[in-house]
């Protein structure tokens, strides 16, 4: 065969042993060497039983206008030697169409990674298309997945459409949004953190770690709750149906994660109190995720904390959208009260707590920021995005004594959010997606609260498989009603923490459309959807409608 474009790209990896992705690698669990070749043949779609070899089916993620990177897991059982694990990309359902295929040596797999398998395809699909993509090994075929690719930065777009969702806990609710939203049309979905609770506390679907304890302490434990929450049909479904943006919050790790200039610490995890366990199980927790989502972030697994990981990274959907996507664990200053106790981190009377208005406190670390600031105000996209895993608006429960709700969230660094709202004040069409919240909120962000001018508009999802905030810890629930928050916090126009579900969101050259859809997620017969409000933010005019 000629040497095309794609056999030249995948011949380089394959003979100097070069990876493809931007992170790290060397093996196929980190996206490393693989063999393009058009020749490669698959076995027919639904040959063999694809569950039994590929039991979390596929997924895709991180797209570039040339690719997704594609994720797949083998069951160890399965795995015949010497037979390579296939793949391909088709332009029809039926794989009749074929884009690009390949291999990887399926010695490359290995039990740190759980079998994963994730190959970056960047450089080998066209731009703006919906694809149909597969694994095949030993005769069997998996599942087909869908993925899209970006447009090219200056394509003209007419509209975006992205399904924003955060926080699933197994154990605490059932995953019946998943199975909806896999039906939704949609070009991407977004995932704003919490893809895994690192607790198996509540029955409702056990999980029973290796370790016997009710928290992840260990590798195991931490593949066994990705390996469960990854069997779900409904979450297999979604993924099956729409390539993934995702980044990380807290409970990929512990409860509250943060780094002290030394260490990551948990300051609720059984761990915290031995440094060197606790920085051994981060390490861990950081490399699974890794394995588990198909991201295209750089990993450096020896590197010293916190810059084993850089997970910021834009996505540029023609001249359409520009969605700079943040990760606020690595490198956020300590708490400013509240280190001894969960709930102190919690209902914070602001006379007990002014460190949090003091300057020089992050979440984002200067690199960070400096590159979020660059992103958003230099791009010529006529909607810039900020997706952040938790919310930017001030949320006050009481005015006397003057209360805030959760100082693991912005009102813990009030400084630097004001910071960037007056840096941002200049940015056109500026739009927050959040999460973390387990409650749905519409705010109008302002450089100066409570009255000042509107610099853009945010949107927070709540959980998509977790207990609603406004219905659990009593009496804090009776303060996270909708009427006590739209009354003391009057830059929000909607406020539910009573329901799960998730955003859809719409971008168009003449506005953003929001759509709330609610659900309950902790019965166990599905419910379908509602759509509880819907927002506009018109092109040019900041704030909400």
């Amino acid at each position: 065969m000629p040497l095309t474009r794609r056999r030249i790209l995948g011949l380089v990896p394959a003979v100097a042993g070069v990876s493809l992705l931007n992170a790290c690698g060397g093996d196929a669990g980190h996206g490393g060497s693989f063999m393009v070749d058009d020749e490669t043949l698959l076995p027919p779609l639904g040959a063999g039983d694809a569950a039994s070899v590929f039991p979390s089916s596929v997924a895709s993620g991180d797209p570039t206008p040339s690719g997704v990177i594609l994720w797949t897991r083998l069951e160890q059982s399965a795995i015949v030697p010497d037979q390579d694990v296939l793949w391909e990309v088709a332009e029809d359902e039926r794989f009749l169409r074929r884009v690009a295929a390949g291999r990887v040596p399926v010695s490359a797999l290995s039990p740190e990674s759980d079998y994963a398998l994730r190959v970056d395809v960047d450089g080998l699909l066209p731009a703006n298309r919906f694809l149909y993509y597969r694994f095949a090994h030993a005769g069997v075929s998996s599942r087909a997945g869908r993925l899209r690719t970006l447009p090219e930065s200056d394509d003209e777009v007419a509209s975006l459409r992205l399904l924003v969702a955060s926080c699933q806990d197994y154990t605490l609710a059932y995953f019946h949004a998943f199975g909806e939203m896999a039906q939704r049309e949609a070009d991407y979905v977004l995932h704003m953190g919490d893809f895994i609770y690192e607790s198996a506390i509540v029955p409702l679907r056990p999980i029973n770690l290796p370790s016997g304890g009710q928290y992840a302490s260990s590798r195991e434990d931490l593949l066994t709750i990705y390996r469960t929450h990854r069997s779900d049909a409904n979450l297999q479904a979604l993924l099956e149906a729409h390539t993934l943006i995702c980044t990380f919050d807290d409970h990929e790790f512990a409860n509250d994660l943060y780094f002290d200039g030394e260490r990551p610490r948990g300051p609720d995890h059984p761990l915290d109190g031995d440094p060197e366990a606790m920085t051994q199980y981060v390490r861990e927790a950081l490399d699974v995720w890794y394995h588990y989502l198909p991201v295209r972030v750089q990993y450096a697994p020896e590197a010293a904390f916190p810059h084993v990981m850089t997970a910021q990274r834009s996505f540029r959907f023609g001249r359409l959208v520009e969605l700079a996507m943040t990760e606020l664990r690595m490198h956020r200053s300590p708490h400013p009260c509240g280190e001894g106790n969960f709930g102190e981190r919690q209902l914070v009377v602001e006379s007990n707590c002014e460190a949090r208005h003091d300057e020089g406190r992050t979440l984002l670390g200067d690199v960070q920021k400096q590159w979020l600031l660059q992103t958003l105000t230099t791009s010529s996209a006529r909607w810039r995005v900020l997706g952040l895993p938790i919310p930017f608006s001030p949320i006050s429960i009481a005015q006397l004594p003057p209360t805030v709700y959760e100082v693991d969230h912005w009102d813990g660094y009030t400084a630097e959010r004001a910071e960037l709202l007056h840096a941002l004040r200049d940015t056109e069409n500026l739009v927050v997606l959040a999460a973390d919240l387990h409650a749905f909120a519409a705010a109008t962000l302002r450089d100066g609260y409570p009255d000042g001018p509107a610099v853009g508009a945010e949107f927070t999802t709540s959980a998509a498989a977790a207990t609603p905030i406004a219905t659990i810890n009593p009496p804090a629930n009776v303060f996270l009603q909708s009427p006590f928050i739209l009354a003391n916090n009057p830059h929000f126009s909607f406020w539910d923490g009573t329901r799960n579900g998730w955003l859809e969101v719409e971008f168009s050259d003449q506005a953003c459309t929001v759509a709330v859809r609610a659900m309950q997620a902790q019965i166990p017969i599905p419910n379908p959807s509602i759509e509880t409000a819907r927002f506009t933010v018109t092109d040019g005019v900041p704030g909400l409608a």
